[in-house]
């Protein structure tokens, strides 16, 4: 059983740091997406499955000319409806029946594994969220939920110039990043079923074409209906 308590959600904001630098490791060496698939289709008694998607764990940052991650609010709600819209429209499209959850509607139960998706990041192919997870399914009659986690760095102007002049004496400064991963789960088993990362030049997530971009390329090899093909 690996869902936390609330005593223990204070626990793991050092995991999400690590999943956060881990994140720009793979943007810096402009690393390959990753793709895990246990299943090529995807198992439903109704005519299409039935996917929750969870609120989206997407942030926007600016980085200051000290590197500092300021929190932008206004991007960040750019970024995640602009997401939900276009994860919306592509599960139309691959025959899904996708049902977006609004985070101020979630139970004590669903926020705790939203919060654990987010914290144990790329581990999270070594668990399984356990049967528990069984009572979302139940509750929101459901067959899946996807869970997605994403991080933009922006650069300042401050932080461009000092870049540059960093450059210029032989140093190395960060002028951003962005990258992320999608699980989606089954509700039954509680077992992750696909899994994929994505990491610098994926899309702009606020503008709604950079949003799009960024799905198609998120989701390009998740599981399909059945009935699909």
């Amino acid at each position: 059983m690996y869902i936390l308590s609330h005593k223990a959600r204070g626990d793991y904001a050092g995991s999400r740091l690590l999943v956060t630098s881990m994140l720009a490791m793979l943007t810096a060496a402009c690393a390959p997406m990753t793709t895990v698939k246990q299943v090529d289709r995807l198992s439903t008694v109704e005519e299409n499955p039935r996917i929750l998607l969870m609120p989206p764990d997407i942030r926007y940052y600016l980085l200051t000319a000290g590197g500092i991650p300021e929190p932008n609010a206004e991007w960040t709600e750019a970024a995640q409806t602009n997401f939900t819209a276009a994860v919306t429209d592509y599960a139309a499209l691959i025959g899904t029946d996708l049902k977006v959850l609004d985070k101020r509607d979630l139970s004590p139960t669903e926020v705790d594994y939203e919060e654990l998706h987010s914290a144990v990041g790329f581990t999270i192919l070594d668990k399984s969220l356990g049967p528990e997870i069984n009572q979302i399914a139940v509750d929101r009659d459901a067959d899946y939920a996807l869970f997605v986690y994403y991080r933009d760095y922006q650069a300042s102007g401050g932080r461009v110039a000092f870049a540059i002049l960093a450059a210029a004496v032989g140093g190395v400064a960060d002028v951003g990043s962005e990258g992320g991963f999608a699980s989606l789960v089954d509700l039954k088993t509680g077992d992750v079923v696909w899994f994929n990362v994505v990491v610098h030049g994926s899309g702009e997530l606020r503008n709604k074409d950079g949003a799009a971009s960024a799905v198609r390329t998120l989701f390009k090899d998740i599981p399909t209906n059945t009935a699909a093909e």
